[in-house]
């Protein structure tokens, strides 16, 4: 029994060991994650299948229309009731009388009639449009252009995740590099605090240094709690973007690697506007408004369909069935002036459809240029910060070898190191934000 619980333990502290393996995710392993799991992109997926559903709805319009009908009453009275007692001339209907009683027995005949008391009726019909003004054609190219738009929508959609996805991912890596170079200064803090209390016990430094010196450490510990709860943070944000399970598990393998000059990027805005999914689904309103204006002259027209039906009865005293072709040629008159007046709205939604996709092309080629500029500052600004961080450097290699002499104060190493953090904190931030501006630039030019 003892050895039953030993092993029982055993296996629930080895459990939360094999619960924490860690989840190695790439950048594109985030970007497939997202892809598969995101919300919107599987509402956007819906959107296109109720597109294509609409389609083969207005597809069916082609066919012909099958009805089929059953009717069956039983009245309390029969509907039509005729006797010698409903013929309104007195002098006849003693006439009648008289007769009906000579020869009405000897010939079967009653003294009233009746008619329509129940019944069965069936029927069936069927009906085939023939030509509708156009109607059926411009409604089936309408519901292709809904597929068309739902389509590229979820395209639009899919760039935003991609964009969503790689701009947290890279967050996360900057704040994980900053934690980086945290670990570098307290390095140097450390070997400086101890040098400074020996200097302290032989006299050569006061007390004050070391109170200088703590100040410095508390402020890393402070720095340090704040880009850990920002990691921790944007890895829940990560987790729930991309549908992972457990965000404490989650390892980012990407680092941070050598860019590339963006000349090879670069393209002519009013090419890359031209081609990108907005200005499709610009063009595809454009097109819908034509179809629109198309279907409401075709309400104008007149319209022919065939058909045939089929009956079957027994509201009479013989059941009796009968079949029929016909043809229905409608011909509006009255409309044309209500017609004619939904054809000038259609002329106006499709002028302002016309100016929105001029306006929105200028503003997407504005866009583009802002994004282009936005990237060559991005990359001198990497140059700048590789400057700034090769000073940074040897500013403190040459003050640390001053203290040591005795030349500068142990502020002014201090000083040294906060520049040397600033400065790789700056070429960090720099290198992420050249990433995410180039994902930006090459979705707005794809």
């Amino acid at each position: 029994m003892r050895k039953i619980i030993i092993i029982i333990c055993s296996l629930l502290f080895m459990f939360p060991l094999f619960a924490q393996e860690p989840l190695n995710l790439s950048v594109q392993d985030c970007i497939d994650m997202a892809l598969e799991n995101n919300v919107e992109l599987k509402n956007s997926q819906m959107e296109i299948d109720k597109a294509r559903a609409t389609k083969n709805e207005a597809r069916a319009e082609y066919f012909p229309t099958v009805a089929a009908q059953a009717f069956a009453f039983d009245a309390n009275k029969p509907m039509i009731s005729f006797g010698i007692e409903d013929v309104d001339n007195a002098q006849l209907r003693q006439i009648l009388y008289d007769l009906y009683a000579q020869f009405g027995q000897q010939l079967g005949l009653k003294k009233e009639y009746s008619y329509i008391q129940n019944g069965v009726v069936l029927d069936a019909t069927v009906t085939e449009p023939i030509y509708v003004g156009g109607r059926i054609r411009n409604g089936n190219k309408l519901a292709q252009l809904g597929i068309d738009a739902a389509e590229t929508q979820a395209k639009v959609k899919e760039d935003e995740v991609r964009l969503q996805t790689e701009t947290l991912y890279w967050q996360i890596v900057s704040l994980q590099e900053k934690v980086a170079t945290l670990d570098q200064l307290d390095r140097l803090l450390d070997t400086l605090d101890k040098d400074l209390s020996g200097a302290i016990e032989a006299g050569l430094a006061m007390p004050t240094d070391q109170y200088k010196l703590r100040v410095k450490q508390n402020e890393s510990q402070l720095n340090r709690k704040k880009l850990t709860d920002g990691i921790t943070l944007l890895k829940m944000v990560l987790a729930q973007h991309i549908g992972a399970e457990d965000w404490q598990t989650m390892a980012l393998t990407d680092t941070l690697g050598l860019e590339t000059e963006p000349t090879a990027y670069y393209q002519v805005a009013a090419d890359a506007v031209s081609a990108r999914n907005e200005s499709h689904l610009l063009n595809l309103s454009l097109k819908a408004e034509d179809l629109k204006k198309k279907m409401t002259l075709g309400e104008a027209l007149p319209s022919l369909l065939v058909g045939g039906s089929a009956s079957y009865h027994t509201v009479y005293e013989h059941p009796k069935s009968n079949a029929m072709v016909f043809a229905v040629l409608q011909v509006p008159i009255t409309d044309w002036h209500k017609t004619s007046i939904k054809l000038k709205k259609h002329d106006i939604d499709t002028q302002i459809a016309e100016n929105k996709r001029f306006d929105l092309t200028e503003k997407m080629e504005l866009q583009t240029n802002q994004a282009w500029f936005n990237l060559e500052q991005s990359w001198l600004r990497i140059s700048m910060a590789q400057t700034a961080l090769k000073d940074a450097e040897a500013n403190l290699k040459v003050t640390e070898d001053y203290y040591e002499a005795g030349l500068v104060a142990l502020s002014d190493v201090l000083e040294a190191q906060t520049l040397l953090k600033q400065s790789c904190d700056e070429l960090t931030d720099s290198r992420v934000e050249y990433r995410i501006n180039l994902m930006t630039y090459r979705q707005l030019t794809k």
